[in-house]
């Protein structure tokens, strides 16, 4: 029988701010992804559910729509809270690895 690999989980909001910046950046749905630190079939998947539930179906490639001021706030907030949520896993990221490093450098001595 075949492991089952566990996938993250992520939220429903993370999600719709995902698709979001996805559909409002300027930047190909690879680099968005990236950016996210998800995988380019996961948020093809987001995209497809999305526009699934919406009427108005855009391509990935299509120009972002006019938004309005209020749309525009909402959209930087939630990359904001994306861009925070990415910093707070970094500075863990480097904390750890500054422990290792530490914890390395006295065994080798």
């Amino acid at each position: 029988m075949r492991e089952r690999k566990t996938s993250k989980r992520y939220s429903r909001e993370f999600r719709d701010d995902a698709v979001q910046l996805m559909m409002t950046s300027d930047e190909p749905m690879t680099s968005v992804a990236r950016r996210l630190g998800v995988s380019y079939w996961t948020l093809r998947g987001w995209y497809r559910e999305a526009m699934s539930k919406d009427k108005t179906k855009r391509s990935p490639s299509a120009p972002p729509k006019k938004e309005s001021d209020k749309e525009r706030a909402d959209r930087l907030e939630a990359e904001v809270r994306t861009l925070r949520k990415r910093l707070a896993e970094a500075e863990t990221d480097k904390a750890i690895l500054k422990k290792a490093a530490a914890f390395f450098a006295r065994e080798s001595e």
